[in-house]
């Protein structure tokens, strides 16, 4: 199930939860901010209260099944009630409610789509016109609720559809939270992996090293700040360390570099030498090419000390 499903199982299970979580903390934990947060209002006791449109939205969310589907289209359809209009920050806040429950929903259509003996594979052939009405009906049902099926290794699963988002929220939402929701759209489509190897380019994961650098510098108070460090982390993780069957190496016990990751260091190096990802990787990467095996061990070690990468041991 990696191909595609970048956001909730490609990486090993490091962002999902620490998503969840941050969602869920973001939308319910109260903040002291300034006046000009669109989450909260202040009064001159420094009292802190929540928007009254938040309170309705919340509330709405709370009394809605988290395990009936529709649930997403009935959620998505009161946020345009309650928030054209209204200014971006709020809006934002007020998707970061939305994920949560767009997120939890997910989970449970997977566990009873996981244990339903269905063979839903007919409705990702090409010719369509034997698939049975009633699997047609299903993948109705799953895209007009912001979902949609996909399949790695003959198992098909569920995950969302995040050109549903783009549809309903981009108009709403803050240029911020749009540029990232983008960047989550299009990762979702170029996939990251598939039987434990790499998909994308060594480009491709040296951009996105890079982007969520540059963006998380850029928007510190960012609602969803957590969840792009964590992606942060496991995309550096994946840069310095290799993933599953696509190894660091092309022969471990010579120290050889595979052509993987020569290529993605060479192009860091010259696109984006004075990133913090370059400086991050180039002692690293001169550690290994003179094939002191000790000394990149040590950077890795002091790496996840400071909380850089993940341990994949």
């Amino acid at each position: 199930m990696e191909n595609k499903r970048l956001l909730f199982s490609t990486l090993i299970g490091f962002v999902i939860i620490a998503m969840m979580n941050s969602c869920g903390k973001t939308a319910e934990k109260p903040l002291k901010t300034s006046g000009e947060d669109a989450f909260h209002l202040t009064d001159t006791a420094n009292a802190i209260w929540e928007n009254p449109k938040i309170t309705e939205f919340k509330a709405f969310i709370e009394q809605l099944d988290s395990s009936d589907i529709t649930t997403v289209a009935k959620a998505t359809e009161k946020y345009k009630a309650i928030f054209t209009g209204q200014p971006a920050l709020l809006c934002d806040s007020a998707f970061v409610v939305f994920q949560t429950l767009y997120d939890s929903l997910e989970m449970h259509l997977s566990i009873k789509h996981q244990s339903d003996t269905t063979n839903y594979e007919p409705l990702l052939y090409e010719d369509q016109t034997a698939v049975p009405k009633a699997l047609k009906d299903y993948r109705k049902n799953l895209t007009l609720n912001g979902f949609k099926l996909s399949a790695s290794d003959g198992v098909t699963y569920i995950e969302q559809d995040r050109n549903f988002i783009a549809k309903n929220f981009y108009t709403l939402v803050s240029p911020v939270m749009k540029d990232y929701l983008s960047e989550i759209q299009l990762e979702n489509k170029q996939g990251f992996a598939m039987d434990g190897v790499i998909t994308i380019s060594p480009r491709l994961l040296v951009d996105r090293n890079v982007w969520y650098e540059k963006f998380i510098a850029a928007n510190p108070g960012f609602v969803f700040i957590s969840t792009c460090k964590d992606y942060q982390k496991a995309y550096l993780t994946y840069l310095l360390c290799g993933y599953e069957k696509t190894s660091l190496y092309s022969n471990r016990q010579t120290g050889d570099l595979s052509d993987f990751y020569v290529n993605a260091y060479n192009y860091l190096m010259a696109k984006y030498a004075d990133s913090q990802t370059a400086k991050n990787v180039l002692p690293y990467y001169d550690a290994l090419k003179q094939k002191q095996a000790a000394a990149a061990q040590t950077i890795l070690k002091n790496y996840h000390i400071k909380g850089m990468i993940y341990s994949l041991k």
